[in-house]
């Protein structure tokens, strides 16, 4: 089946994964005389066949991350029933080789009789039921684990947020008094209880026979002290106290009033427990609809009365059998779905508690900072910060490049400076030469043998002129190929510099 390469193209080393939940399932089915497929006796293929291939998905601990000990991973199945040959065909295309031992340890001689029994069209049938439920049982294991590992990373990053002390008084400087204050009974006094106590003393008679105790509401083993103000506090609903020497997780920065700061780092953790919740509910959700549709697949061969006579007459009770155990394990991922969705109710709820506890969001007890938008505060805190590393970056990589161009001037300077001493010395050259050298020239032809003056009479010598012409021209030719190579390689070595310039400033 080709679409069996859509099921492979997912597997593999990557740093970021792509097609990684396109779980599908495919079926081609060709049972009938008319849809016969391609025939190979010589490898026993009558063409008369179903094929189906799938990608499932599980959850395996992992021996190389010490902090996030557990990873999803993808497997493709391809299988292939021959309904005259009796021939089962099983491709399984997975990182390690979890199921290829138990299908081995299930289908070899001491394994159970229901896998490797192909005495009959209607066993091998059978067979390949119960191969199908080896690798749906393996998708749905260790899922419990694994959500349990969620609950108790996420419980150890967010306990301080709801085990803080609620008692926050209006300023750190009333906080002093506050704290240093003796025992309870020696507020009875003040203005506000004796007005209170007057309007309240008669319903509080009538209902003291009724109302039960702080410690029969809670038991004594529920409350802890709070480390930093002294104070019993009743634990939040589901969360245990810590064993007798065993200290709660604190956290370690505190403002003026003495309750925990929650960072970027916090939040971005709690986000990262987030999307791994949420991943995790899509994929049990893949892994049930192909559940689902293997099935229907089944289902609807017998409905169908697509089958050979032998396999609807003797297989009714392990596709039945089969049926009831897919549900089974539907109905379990199911359950463990639910677990996911109350957990990502539970960081959705202590991301705002957690944000309101942030720098960001003004102090805890201030009534306006409570009823802003924490969400939305959380969010803008994100992406000023996201911003202020983006600026940062772009300031460094701006300095590199000044520091690069700063060399450059320097260079251009020195080189401009140097082009300046030189070409001032070329002109009185030149002057010095345009000066002299026709007087050289005519002095120089003058004082050869060419042209000789004797007592007033001139005297030319052709051989002489020809002699001096064969030897000048030659060097004249030799003097600028000399000057045109010297140009060239100069020319070579500048263009080299400059692409080496060009390298050096592209680099990071």
């Amino acid at each position: 089946m080709p679409e069996f390469v859509d099921l492979i193209l997912p597997l593999g080393e990557r740093i970021i994964a792509q097609d990684f939940f396109s779980n599908c399932f495919y079926q081609n089915t060709r049972l009938s005389d008319d849809a016969r497929g391609l025939e190979i006796p010589q490898r026993a293929w009558s063409g008369q066949e179903f094929q189906i291939c799938y990608g499932l998905k599980s959850v395996e601990r992992s021996e190389v991350q010490d902090e996030w000990p557990w990873s999803i991973r993808h497997c493709a199945i391809y299988h292939a029933f021959d309904v005259i040959n009796v021939r089962s065909t099983w491709i399984v295309v997975k990182g390690n080789k979890v199921l290829e031992d138990r299908i081995t340890s299930a289908t070899s001689k001491r394994g159970p009789p229901e896998f490797s029994s192909y005495d009959s069209i209607e066993k091998a049938f059978a067979a390949t039921l119960s191969t199908h439920m080896i690798i749906v049982d393996r998708s749905a294991e260790d899922w419990r684990w694994y959500i349990n590992f969620l609950e108790d990373k996420f419980q150890e990053i967010t306990e301080g947020a709801i085990s803080t002390d609620a008692d926050i008084p209006l300023s750190p400087k009333e906080a002093e008094d506050v704290f240093s204050l003796g025992p309870r009974t020696n507020t009875q006094n003040t203005n506000q209880t004796r007005k209170s106590r007057a309007f309240s003393f008669l319903s509080a008679v009538q209902k003291a026979n009724t109302m039960p105790t702080v410690a029969e509401v809670i038991p004594p083993q529920q409350f802890r002290v709070n480390p930093r103000s002294g104070k019993k506090q009743p634990l939040p609903p589901g969360m245990k106290p810590s064993p007798p020497g065993v200290s709660q997780p604190q956290v370690i920065q505190h403002d003026n009033y003495g309750q925990p700061i929650f960072g970027f780092r916090h939040l971005q953790d709690i986000q990262g427990f987030e999307e791994s919740a949420n991943e995790t509910v899509l994929v049990l959700k893949l892994n049930m609809s192909i559940c689902r549709q293997i099935e229907e697949f089944y289902r609807s061969l017998f409905e169908n009365r697509e089958l050979p006579t032998e396999i609807l007459d003797g297989c009714q009770k392990s596709i039945l059998r089969f049926e009831r155990r897919i549900k089974g394990v539907m109905s379990h991922m199911h359950s463990q779905i639910l677990r996911v969705e109350a957990l990502l109710r539970l960081i959705a709820d202590r991301k705002t508690l957690v944000s309101k506890w942030s720098p960001f969001s003004g102090a805890p007890h201030d009534i306006e900072n409570v009823r802003v938008n924490t969400d939305v505060g959380q969010l803008y805190g994100l992406l000023e910060f996201q911003n202020t590393r983006s600026n940062r970056l772009l300031a460094s990589e701006s300095h590199k490049s000044n520091k690069k161009m700063e060399k450059v001037t320097h260079e251009m300077s020195r080189i401009a400076r140097k082009t300046k001493t030189e070409t001032v010395s070329m002109k009185i050259i030149t002057l010095v030469t345009l000066f002299f050298l026709p007087g050289t020239f005519i002095a120089t032809l003058m004082s050869t043998d060419i042209i000789h003056w004797n007592n007033g009479e001139k005297n030319y010598q052709p051989g002489a002129m020809h002699v001096y012409l064969a030897v000048c021209l030659p060097f004249m030719a030799a003097t600028f190929i000399f000057w045109a190579a010297f140009q060239w390689h100069e020319r070579r070595k500048e263009r080299q510099q400059s692409d080496k310039a060009e390298a050096e400033a592209s680099l990071p």
